[in-house]
């Protein structure tokens, strides 16, 4: 499971490593956590500083702040913000999987990352999708971005879903963005009908959601398979309780 990720997800090395059974519990830990808790053992208290990478295209300045645990993040990103910060989402974590936050909130676990990119969800262009504007960016080359040296260039990406929720009607998408020996697309449907034989069958104990979280962004059904794959490890435990 060496390579990009989501090879380095906790339920990607699990899987790899000793797929989860029924009835079985595993305990993953972060190597920033462990350390904590090492420090906490030998110094006898726990260290609360952090450094989080302030990070995202409306970041004038990306870099590394050093912090408390539990910080105002207006406090990362005060006088760091293009045009005064105005139509931007700010995302406590990285773009896939992290949590939308406004400006006044407290910076959320795991403590590593705020990514800040435009809003821009009221923006409309000219034949949307159709255009074929070589400055648009698809995962399947769809558009002429990638002729142009796009596969080496970096994208400015938005907020905007570009569409929405739709039958799943492309069958293997998933598949190629999880290294997981798993039948993905059968148990997302497997999970939003909550048949529990076959989630079971299907590998629902082996996954976590951030695991899908690169499914979802190239998903061109729109779902929110991460928050699908959450719900459904809810009812299993309900289940078993």
């Amino acid at each position: 499971f060496k390579g990009p990720h989501p090879a380095g997800n906790a339920g990607v090395q699990a899987a790899n490593i000793a797929p989860v059974n029924k009835g079985e519990t595993i305990i993953t830990l972060d190597v920033v956590t462990l350390a904590r808790i090492g420090h906490l053992f030998t110094e006898g208290f726990i260290d609360f500083d952090t450094t989080v990478a302030v990070v995202g295209s409306e970041v004038s300045t990306p870099k590394y702040m050093s912090c408390t645990i539990g910080c105002q993040i207006s406090t990362l990103l005060n006088g760091n913000l293009k045009n005064d910060g105005e139509t931007v989402r700010i995302i406590c974590g990285n773009v896939l999987s992290g949590v939308k936050t406004p400006k006044d909130a407290y910076l959320r676990a795991p403590y590593r990352q705020v990514t800040v990119i435009p809003e821009l969800i009221h923006k409309d262009e000219f034949l949307g999708w159709a255009s074929l504007s070589p400055k648009k960016f698809s995962v399947y080359h769809n558009f002429t971005h990638w002729l142009f040296g796009g596969g080496k260039k970096s994208n400015e990406m938005d907020a905007r879903i570009n569409g929405g929720e739709r039958a799943i009607v492309m069958s293997g998408e998933y598949d190629r963005m999880l290294p997981m020996d798993i039948y993905s697309e059968f148990l997302i449907k497997a999970i939003i009908a909550f048949d529990i034989d076959k989630m079971e069958q299907l590998g629902i104990y082996e996954v976590a959601p951030e695991d899908f979280a690169l499914a979802e962004y190239a998903d061109t059904s729109k779902l929110e398979l991460q928050r699908i794959v959450r719900e459904g490890l809810d009812r299993m435990r309900k289940e078993m309780e």
